[in-house]
């Protein structure tokens, strides 16, 4: 199959260097690459020869950053963007813009932390890193897999084991910006049974930015029991806790002269989020093996959010309170065989997640002067709902090997979402539709092939269909439910890895990812919205990443792309067509670098690179923001048991925004502090930590598969 891809000469440019060295590879010393990855065919794999484009943070990386929010890791793989919205929130761009969009699924050993119609953008703010041992990052759709959602890709944090022996790790962290953090690890393996505890309590006070407080607790606990040698009993559980203030966007002048400033003075966020995992897996029969595992969900999140506050003039505004909860009980398993050259994989999921949800209107007043919100006085109730959201899923997946170092995969995978939606007030505009049943099914193909050129060069392509629902609060907004229709994407990807010399690691691939019926939230003013099916849409582009340890004292991690995101059909009105036109938020170039000095070994010293370009804020594509450049330092310094470090974020005082925005539509005269917004990023900040081990982390429990 021939696939056309059409970019301007530069774009390909960082292809056509990993290929041109790849060259090389048959006359190098061939070296393999060791890293092994779950989550392309739901067991361990070396990720040399995984079949689909895949990234990893693993737990030495996490334990060099040190990061304070999951994107400092996260943005290290290929084609990752994880904007920081403050104090853990953010949003995703994974072969889609920066988006708050339902195309990602967030999971957790496989298991999804959310069901599927409940999206969150700030979902990552549910995980806690420290109970991790790594992060993989499938690209583009993975629903043969992972189901719905998972079309811009599929995000996995695996537990980390229990140590074999007794460990028990404290540290402490604090910024000049009022960040503080406490962290604690302990666990150890008595016989055939393991345990692990993993905790941090974080903080921020008197920061750079007005009303930013914030509290943060994160828990994962992870027992095993190895019922006999092939079979495991493995149980976890997360808790997480978030309670921020949240100051909001700013718009063009106050982001220039005071991007310290908020207009809010009692918006929030409070989260409570807590998962509870347990089941068996292993070898129960020669070649095979069998996963079962049965999860509990219990989630609350309750806010007064400052993006649904909205000027009525001069001295009022409007806004509401959103309090929302679920519950989940669920249950998943699969099975994988392998008969010599054909492997094959069968599993299933079955889970029901009831949901309440509840807004109350309030009224605002608001300081002419400053803009400053100043109180707020409760009003009625606007919406009081329920959904009892059921979602079943089976699914097939097969690879053969042809032999001459060829191979061919495939996977089929079913869904079907159900929502039985229950309003307890009188439809309308406001409280919401009237109480009834939709249901949305679809089935998910992927196809490929893969090809084993010599020992150090692997090759994969292949087809694949993600599938996304249209989210509850879509769906049953407003009295007249609205027409929405299931977003389907079809994407191309054509990819390689190598390891020429030795040293030196490529991961390469193009990709095209076309949509239909994607949804989107057209803006009709400043803050308010309705979703829409944008009709067809193109996201195409280039990942390109490099690893290279050049010896014992120098390394460079490289993570870049560019990309294209285009309204292939988009006419939101009879007088708007924005057909051609780039989706907003979406940078054409974005990258990091990081290069490593261990002068001795105890000693790593890193400065780092980060480049986002530059993109339209405006569907119309007339108003854009430039991008920005940072540079972060990091060292870390290892006596024994004690671990020191020190960095510094944004070493140059970059003035930047994460994540900018407009609602101009390209019609009549456009006013920057009233349709503008920006989301001022944080100035230069110093940080310094310190962590003592009682016991040896390093040692390797008796292990699991994940």
């Amino acid at each position: 199959m021939l696939i056309a891809f059409s970019y301007p000469h530069s774009a390909v440019r960082p292809l056509v260097l990993a290929l041109s060295l790849l060259s090389i590879a048959a006359q190098a010393e061939v070296t393999q690459l060791e890293d092994v990855v779950v989550t392309a065919t739901r067991e361990a794999t070396p990720i040399a020869k995984a079949p689909v484009s895949i990234g990893k943070v693993n737990q030495q990386t996490i334990q060099e950053i040190k990061p304070t929010f999951i994107g400092q890791v996260l943005n290290r793989v290929p084609g990752v963007i994880m904007t920081d919205l403050g104090n853990e929130q953010h949003n995703m761009s994974i072969r889609q813009p920066m988006t708050y969009a339902a195309v990602y699924q967030y999971l957790e050993d496989g298991i999804p932390i959310r069901p599927v119609g409940i999206f969150n953008h700030n979902a990552l703010y549910e995980i806690n890193l420290p109970g991790a041992d790594g992060i993989e990052v499938v690209r583009g759709p993975a629903s043969s897999l992972y189901g719905s959602n998972a079309v811009g890709g599929a995000v996995n944090f695996t537990t980390a084991a229990p140590p074999a022996g007794p460990l028990f790790t404290l540290g402490g962290q604090l910024s000049d910006e009022g960040y503080r953090r406490a962290d604690v690890t302990a666990g150890s393996t008595w016989g055939d049974t393991g345990l692990r505890i993993s905790a941090y309590q974080a903080a921020r006070r008197d920061g750079w930015q007005d009303h930013n407080e914030m509290d943060k607790t994160g828990l994962t606990v992870r027992g095993d029991h190895w019922i006999n040698e092939s079979l495991l009993w493995k149980s976890t559980l997360t808790y997480s806790k978030l309670d921020t203030e949240m100051p909001g966007s700013l718009n063009q002048t106050d982001f220039n002269t005071r991007p310290g400033f908020s207009y809010n003075t009692f918006t929030y966020r409070e989260v409570d989020a807590l998962r509870v995992a347990t089941g068996l897996e292993g070898e129960l029969n020669a070649g095979g093996k069998t996963v079962a595992t049965v999860f509990y969900r219990d989630n609350t999140t309750n806010q007064l959010p400052s993006y649904l506050i909205f000027n009525t003039g001069p001295k009022t505004a409007s806004g509401r309170t959103t309090d929302n909860s679920f519950t989940s009980l669920g249950a998943t398993a699969f099975h994988r065989q392998q008969w010599d050259a054909l492997k094959l994989t069968v599993g299933g999921l079955i889970e029901t997640s009831p949901q309440d949800a509840r807004e109350q209107n309030l009224s605002i007043v608001r300081d002419p002067v400053s803009g400053k919100y100043l109180s707020y006085t409760k009003g009625s109730i606007r919406r009081d709902y329920s959904v009892d959201l059921k979602n079943q899923a089976v699914y097939g997946d097969a690879s053969y090997a042809l032999g001459g170092g060829w191979g061919v995969n495939a996977g089929l995978r079913y869904d079907r979402v159900v929502y039985d939606f229950s309003n307890y007030l009188a439809p309308s505009p406001t409280t919401g539709g009237a109480s009834q049943e939709q249901s949305f099914s679809n089935a998910s193909p992927k196809a490929g092939v893969t090809w084993q050129a010599a020992p150090d060069l692997f090759f994969y392509s292949g087809y694949s269909v993600g599938f996304t629902p249209p989210e509850v609060g879509s769906l049953f907004s407003s009295a007249i439910t609205p027409n929405l229709k299931p977003a389907t994407f079809d994407q191309f990807e054509l990819g390689l890895r190598s390891q020429p010399i030795p040293g030196l690691k490529l991961d390469a691939v193009v990709y095209r990812l076309d949509g239909e019926d994607e949804l989107v939230n057209f803006t009709t003013q400043p803050g308010k919205s309705e979703p829409r099916n944008a009709g067809k849409t193109r996201h195409e582009g280039v990942e390109l990443g490099i690893n290279w340890t050049a010896n014992s004292a120098w390394s460079m991690n490289l993570a870049g792309q560019y990309a294209k995101h285009i309204y292939r059909e988009y006419k939101p009105s009879p007088t708007l067509n924005f057909s051609g036109n780039d989706i907003p938020a979406a940078p054409t170039w974005q990258g990091q670098v990081e290069f490593v000095y261990r002068p001795i070994e105890a000693l790593r010293l890193g400065l780092e690179t980060t480049y986002l370009g530059k993109y339209w804020m405006d569907e119309s594509n007339k108003v854009e923001y430039g991008g920005h450049t940072l540079v972060n330092l990091r060292a870390q310094y290892r006596m024994k048991q004690l671990t020191l470090w020190a960095s510094v974020s944004n070493l140059l005082d970059k003035h930047y925004s994460e994540m900018s925005a407009s609602s101009y539509k390209g019609q009549g005269a456009r006013n920057p502090d009233a349709q503008d917004t920006y989301n001022p990023g944080a100035p230069r900040t110093f940080l310094i930590g310190a962590s003592w081990a009682f016991g040896d982390g390093r040692r390797d429990g008796k292990g699991s598969a994940q």
